[in-house]
């Protein structure tokens, strides 16, 4: 995340469509002071769709015909927010994503693509092309080989769909292809039709023409000459309509439910929403050349309506060069009614999808630019409008609704209150996220203590901006603060707020213990097996991601894992009755397990092939990755390298170290993992020694990137 001073413009990339890319490409090359972007894309990484026949014969991996979010998001300083757009609020300005907070916005731009037209229940969509995918390994993997699929859809999507599967099918089972046209591509020029019709015949595919198609039911696909065709699967590539969201929300679309821009790209009904895309309606083809070629002006735009500068046209040629990929080699192209087919236009094709690729897959990070200063102490609290504003979003609680100068609270008797305290600022885009995992950070230290969380007082800092802004950003926060803290049964009773150069956020806890239940890190015992409950390597994900190298998937399960709590695994451990306990924070394993040795007494050799690991961890660390705070915790593990040097890695929200007796240590893992949790044993205890840690013999560290 990159800071460019106090926030002015919030504008919003409501999905990750290939326009929007090149938006972020663009302003990670040059940022906009003032301007703050956030994208909100369904899935972590996006398809190219001119990759996607290549994806499907085999030609290309999923690496080569995706973009990863993550890199790309952090190079353009942009938040990354992965959810389901579910409505678009136009008064309020807001973006509403499920079981979450609304996204405020100032200026939107609408990338989301589209679905084929198709009638309710009528069979699988290629768009959105994320979700296909998917589908269509489910598909081939459960379809008998004698059975039929029908492609419906006579365009250059639809042929070139049915292309690519007869080549990785094979012949099994049969591909159909259903046009509602006399011949497929009837908008082509008559030579590249015939070489089509050629293609499709060589392939196999069985052509059904000037006919629509209905719902697909119980194996039967009817058509509108009053026959039917026997298939086991229907795909559609037919004409894109928009999501129904779009329509609803006020914005003047075309009969599609696409959203109508003027030559700016801009909403003929909304001067403060642009499109672009599929989803948008501007008087050229649905395809993805054009979405590809109105990134530039789309960025330019953003940037002069941020500006408040006028806005400039886009005039983009009529007629633009097509090539469709035949398989084999082979493809045919066309333009201004010239002809080419054979392995040269294919050549062509391939040369031009992997240079658009490349300039999104090996970008730089760019250097950071300094933030003005803001005044200090009491004179940067949050205002009072602010603060109200956030808290009005939390669940009632008399603390909040009649708040004091503190709160005041009467333990309950026979009870032991236990305390902690953490905070550190935002190390993830997404606020909502972020509090969730603030929040489950600072509830670990109770957790480990065999302790129940009691209340907890928020400190938090958000950068300065407009009230609304400010409010937003701190609701979010504290909304996601708040689905962990009630979770663990723990109450928020009251906080601290403050203007900052970027967001923080912290909490001091309370909680409840029973004097003989009490977890210390002290009580190992020679014998004890150490259990850990979650994967390591948070620490040199956080820090991939920040240098744009971690992927969007690596990023999603780290994150996953930051949000689980340490509640389950703390009562597990006092029902198999742990001998000591602590949770593996900013020391990282090797610093907090050193703690328990001293403190115990004894020594510990650690399986280092038995460790669980996040997914990327193994390998960006092999890139030489590592949390700042990594050569200080060296100490603890000194000459720890390759898979050894994650033992050192500082986790934030990581799992919880126990000392297990070794008679119910098997009972105690079945009991986490039935329970969800990524746990395994990790070492076991020994005598004491003047090496404290000791790492198993003969690992390889294979297999750690699962």
């Amino acid at each position: 995340m990159r800071s460019t001073g106090p926030i002015e413009t919030d504008i919003l990339l409501l999905g990750a469509g290939h326009a929007h890319v090149e938006v972020l490409r663009r302003f990670a090359m040059q940022p906009e002071p003032g301007v703050r972007l956030t994208l909100i894309g369904r899935e972590p990484e996006m398809p190219y769709s001119g990759m996607l026949p290549g994806l499907i014969r085999g030609e290309y991996t999923i690496d080569q015909a995706h973009i990863d979010l993550a890199p790309l998001a952090a190079m353009a300083g942009a938040r990354l927010i992965l959810a389901e757009a579910t409505a678009i609020d136009l008064t309020a300005r807001t973006i509403g994503l499920a079981d979450r907070p609304d996204i405020p916005f100032d200026l939107l731009s609408i990338d989301v693509g589209g679905r084929p037209a198709m009638p309710k229940g009528g069979g699988i969509t290629v768009k959105p092309i994320g979700r296909f995918l998917h589908q269509l390994q489910t598909l081939e993997d459960t379809l008998p080989p004698d059975s039929r699929i029908a492609v419906i859809g006579g365009g250059a999507g639809g042929v070139e769909l049915a292309l690519a599967l007869a080549a990785r099918f094979r012949g099994q089972p049969k591909v159909l292809l259903v046009s509602s046209s006399a011949e497929p591509l009837a908008a082509a020029p008559a030579r590249a039709r015939k070489v089509v019709r050629a293609a499709l015949i060589d392939a196999g595919i069985e052509l059904v023409s000037s006919v629509t198609a209905g719902p697909l039911a119980n194996g039967t696909l009817p058509l509108s000459d009053g026959t039917a065709l026997d298939v086991a699967a229907a795909l559609w590539a037919t004409g894109v309509v928009g999501p129904g969201f779009l329509l609803e929300s006020g914005l003047v679309c075309d009969p599609a439910g696409c959203v109508v821009v003027d030559a700016t790209l801009r909403s003929v009904s909304h001067d403060f929403v642009f499109a672009a895309g599929d989803c948008a309606a501007f008087g050229r083809p649905k395809s993805g050349v054009w979405a590809v070629r109105a990134g530039a002006p789309l960025a330019d735009n953003l940037r002069r309506a941020a500006r408040r500068k006028p806005l400039k046209p886009w005039k983009p040629q009529r007629d633009a060069l097509a090539i469709l990929g035949l398989g084999g080699g082979r493809a045919v192209a066309w333009r201004n009614g010239i002809v080419v087919a054979g392995r040269l236009p294919m050549w062509l094709k391939d040369r031009i999808d992997r240079k658009w690729m490349g300039m999104y897959q090996t970008m730089r990070m760019p250097a950071d630019p300094t933030d003005p200063m803001r005044c200090g102490g009491c004179g940067a609290k949050v205002g009072a409008e602010v603060l109200a504003g956030a808290l009005a979003s939390l669940p009632k609680s008399e603390a909040l609704e009649h708040p004091d100068d503190a709160a005041v609270i009467e333990p309950p008797p026979g009870q032991l209150l236990v305390q902690s305290v953490d905070h550190f600022r935002a190390f993830l885009d997404d606020p909502f996220v972020f509090g969730q995992v603030a929040a489950a950070h600072a509830l670990s230290d109770i957790h480990a203590m065999g302790a129940r969380p009691w209340t907890a007082l928020a400190i938090a800092s958000v950068p300065y901006a407009a009230g609304a802004k400010m409010r937003a950003e701190l609701s979010a926060m504290l909304q996601g603060a708040t689905h962990v803290l009630t979770a663990d049964g723990c109450t928020l009773i009251g906080g601290h707020s403050g203007e900052a150069a970027e967001s923080a956020l912290g909490f001091a806890v309370t909680g409840l213990a029973e004097p003989r239940q009490i977890l210390r890190k002290s009580g190992l015992r020679p014998a004890d097996h150490l259990i850990l409950t979650k994967p390591l390597g948070t620490g040199v994900i956080l820090a991939g991601h920040m240098r744009g190298l971690t992927r969007a998937t690596w990023l999603q399960s780290a994150i996953a894992s930051m949000c689980v709590s340490n509640a389950a695994a703390s009562r597990i451990f006092r029902a198999h009755r742990a001998t000591a306990c602590t949770d593996i924070t900013g020391f990282g394993l090797a610093g907090h397990l050193k703690e328990m040795l001293v403190a115990s007494n004894v020594s510990a050799t650690l399986d280092l092939n038995a460790m669980p690991l996040l997914p990327g961890a193994l390998e960006l660390a092999g890139q030489g990755v590592e949390s700042t705070l990594a050569p200080d915790n060296s100490r603890a593990l000194p000459g720890a390298e390759g898979a050894a040097a994650l033992l050192i890695d500082p986790q934030t929200s990581g799992g919880l170290l126990a000392g297990i007796p070794p008679d119910r240590s098997a009972a105690c893992l079945a009991a986490l993992l039935a329970a969800g949790l990524q746990a395994a044993i990790v070492g076991v205890v020994e005598p004491a020694a003047e090496r404290l840690i000791r790492l198993k013999p003969n690992m390889d560290g294979t297999n750690r990137t699962r």
